[in-house]
């Protein structure tokens, strides 16, 4: 498995199946966004579409939407 295939903007992702044998991802900066899944795939592909729709809310309110840390440093 790659994490190629997806755009988090530079977010790091935890991933890691939990007590039941689901998979969740998460951003560890913002551990409110996040997203289960059978498997570790299907968990990153609930996260893309999360993180999609959080970006779209950021949009719509006209608010600027969070850049990884890491990005920070080199935006500035």
């Amino acid at each position: 498995m790659s994490l190629e295939n997806y755009n988090f903007d530079g977010f790091i992702i935890n991933l890691y199946v939990d007590e039941q044998g689901d998979w969740l991802a998460h951003f560890q900066e913002m551990s409110n966004i996040s997203a289960f899944g059978d498997n570790p795939q299907e968990a990153l592909e609930e996260l893309k579409i999360a993180w999609e729709l959080v970006k779209d809310d950021y949009r719509m309110k006209n608010r600027e939407i969070p850049v990884a840390s890491n990005r920070q440093k080199i935006l500035n």
